[in-house]
């Protein structure tokens, strides 16, 4: 296996594809310009974002004589870059030309391109291809894949998908999660298919199949919630829509002191200019944003792979097994998604920095971006980066410094900010590294936690196996094994509220992928001279993948029950925030349902009350004692005729199933205190349906 285990080393001349970029930047900008055209808000909202990823990158890179799988990395990067960074910076200073800023950048994309052209006078011109050329290419293409078995095989898989979503739109609860639920194995069986048509292309050499299975991978994995709801999953998706909806009404950031994401603008800023230049609804960008956020972290994952030296199998499986080991739903609407492309992208412009200085002092640009975008992962990337500068993996080596500078300058001062949020969380990193969740709960909480940690685990120590192996095979390994390996620092001072164990794992996702990825290609393609082997590691590897695949699943679905969302459950909230005056109270028992901060309106309540929609759950134990027999409907009867507003208290299926699922009360509890509201005669049912039911006091007040 000695031979498997010899460096490979890419090009990293920049290709004849570069003389491409001028052209592919104008076209990028003809479509922003588009996207004000009178179209229908889904076409303008696919035309700029094909600007946004395309035009402001591809205007920057082309100047730049860099590789273009850094090229590739760089140009999406960029232009989220430079919409985050533009965008906050205009709501700081309190102006929002949102129809003038798209135009600045278009004008700023066509003049790069054309003066590029201009004085690039040592470029071939670009070929035009004759239509006859486009024929026969696609009648070849055609004829290709009619005789492609892996790609029929992908083929196959997308119609059984297609048929296992029919049996995904009306699933009952269960504890284990969707995949245990109507045609929910389904999904498995799918992930399965478009995995094992990836090996076989991968051994047939066919890296166009393989991508293509890789993509299909994604639309199993992360388009199928977008296609059996109605609404975004997870609860915290609306915070951010209310964040993103005052911002477009009033054209400026939250009050200060309402909650934390005033103060880390760039995410907010940047999609509240999409939604006023596209009318596009923003929770229906939020219902499709995961399966592109895969997508892009798949590309710049790639792209990393190639510019350490790996051919492009092992690129695509770094990519996929990124793909089938992120169990950490931390994909939804959030800065913390666009964060971490961002941040990797940041990362393939550090690995070119030895030969492309230029690509350094850019990433310190991007790096700017992310700082105000995200609170935690400017400070991985900054651990990562000062790693690299330390074992001389980048140039200059005095980089770190500015990034450390920005990192100062923004957090000095927003201290008394941060500070109620906890800016240490202690110095113990086993207690950091515990979860926010201590219950025992349900058999399916048991299970599906049993199934994340054992793949997480394994997926860290198999990465630090694969380091070792291509270590001592004189392989390029230290950029992935800091990249792997670094988030675990996070651990040493901030638990980050309990997630900061998921946080580390998902920036090691990335970085043990990379690792694994070229041993997984030498066992995949590797032709063992003994039987033995020859039996053994395939079915060691195959079983291998398939826990991978089905853990992964089951981890990103096992609490589906209590983070799906309803229509009807939008509009309630849309109605209370929109009626009711301030102060107000409106309280569940779990934070789960109900979006109370859905719309700006939110913002009305929290001024008065940053807490007006805090769950009972959130109460001091001690409260909850005996529940609910324990006095509880007394207590939250004479709070609520103390209160100078209404107050709402919330029953849905998702706090139910949640509060069941990690046994927080005893069975039976819920029903029975639902029970006293429904006898009690201060208390009436304000608006109810299948999945939600909402009580207001009506009593006297004191």
């Amino acid at each position: 296996m000695s031979d498997l285990l010899t460096a490979e080393r890419v090009n990293r001349t920049a290709p004849e594809l570069s003389r491409y970029y001028d052209v592919a930047a104008l076209a990028s900008a003809v479509a922003g310009l588009t996207s004000l055209a009178p179209l229908p808000s889904p076409v303008s909202a696919v035309l700029l974002t094909v600007f946004v990823l395309s035009g402001p990158g591809l205007a920057i890179v082309t100047w730049l004589r860099i590789p273009v799988a850094a090229a590739v990395a760089a140009v999406p990067v960029l232009g989220l870059s430079v919409v985050t960074a533009a965008t906050t910076v205009l709501a700081w200073f309190y102006r929002w030309p949102a129809i003038g800023l798209l135009l600045v950048m278009v004008l700023a994309v066509v003049a790069s391109a054309l003066r590029h052209r201009w004085h690039d006078t040592g470029a071939d011109p670009v070929r035009a291809v004759t239509l006859q050329q486009v024929w026969f290419r696609l009648s070849h293409w055609g004829h290709a894949a009619r005789v492609n078995r892996p790609l029929i095989l992908v083929a196959v898989a997308l119609a059984l998908w297609g048929a296992v979503l029919a049996g995904l739109g009306t699933t009952g609860y269960s504890q284990f999660g969707l995949l245990f639920v109507g045609s929910g194995p389904g999904l498995v069986v799918c992930a399965l298919m478009m995995l094992g048509a990836f090996v076989w292309a991968l051994r047939a050499g066919a890296v166009g199949t393989a991508a293509t299975a890789l993509l299909g991978v994604i639309v199993v994995e992360r388009l199928t919630p977008t296609l059996v709801t109605d609404v975004p999953i997870y609860g915290w998706t609306y915070k951010h829509l209310g964040v993103v909806d005052y911002i477009q009404q009033f054209q400026t950031l939250p009050p200060k002191g309402v909650d934390i994401y005033g103060e880390w603008p760039g995410f907010f800023t940047a999609f509240a200019w999409f939604g006023d230049i596209t009318s596009a609804d923003m929770m229906s960008i939020a219902h499709w944003f995961a399966p592109v956020i895969h997508v892009l972290l798949a590309v710049v994952i790639a792209a990393i792979a190639r510019l350490l030296g790996f051919d492009m199998r092992v690129a695509l499986t770094a990519a996929m097994v990124a793909e089938l080991a992120n169990w950490v739903g931390q994909d939804y609407f959030s800065p913390q998604a666009i964060a971490l492309v961002m941040a990797l992208g940041v990362v393939a412009l550090l690995v070119v920095s030895t030969e492309h200085r230029s690509a350094a002092y850019l990433s310190i640009l991007v790096f700017a971006a992310l700082v105000p975008t995200h609170q935690l992962t400017p400070y991985w990337l900054f651990g990562v980066t000062a790693a690299l500068a330390v074992t001389r993996k980048i140039r200059p080596w005095w980089l770190p410094v500015p990034y450390f500078a920005i990192l100062v300058a923004y957090l000095v001062p927003r201290l008394d900010i941060v500070a109620p949020y906890g800016l240490l969380s202690g110095f113990n990193p086993v207690d950091n590294a515990a979860s926010n969740v201590t219950a025992v709960g349900t058999l399916g909480k048991i299970f599906t936690s049993a199934v994340c940690r054992s793949l997480s685990a394994g997926i860290i120590l198999l990465a630090v196996v694969c380091a070792i192996l291509l270590w001592r095979s004189k392989r390029p390994a230290w950029v992935a094994t800091v990249m792997a390996f670094s988030s675990f620092a996070l651990l040493a001072g901030q638990s980050y509220g309990g997630e900061a164990i998921f946080r580390v794992y998902l920036y090691a996702v990335p970085g043990c992928a990379i690792l694994i990825a070229p041993i997984l290609v030498d066992a995949l393609t590797i032709r063992f001279r003994s039987g033995l082997l020859r039996a053994v590691v395939p079915v060691g590897l195959a079983s291998g993948l398939a826990y991978v695949t089905f853990a992964g699943l089951q981890g990103y679905y096992g609490l589906w029950s209590l983070v799906v969302g309803y229509q009807s459950q939008v509009t309630f909230a849309e109605d209370i925030l929109a009626n009711e005056q301030p102060p107000a109270t409106i309280m569940s028992l779990y934070p789960a349902g109900l979006p109370t901060r859905v719309s700006a309106d939110y913002i009305k309540f929290a001024v008065v009350d940053k807490d007006f929609d805090q769950p009972l759950l959130a109460l001091p134990p001690a409260l909850l004692e005996g529940f609910p027999h324990g006095g509880q409907i007394e207590m939250l009867t004479a709070d609520a005729a103390e209160r100078e507003g209404d107050t709402y208290l919330v029953f849905n299926t998702q706090g139910t199933a949640a509060i069941r699922y990690y046994g927080y009360l005893p069975d039976g509890s819920v029903d029975n205190f639902e029970d006293q509201l429904r006898s009690s005669p201060d208390w009436s049912v304000s608006a109810q349906d299948v999945d939600s039911t909402i009580f207001r006091y009506t009593g006297p007040r004191r």
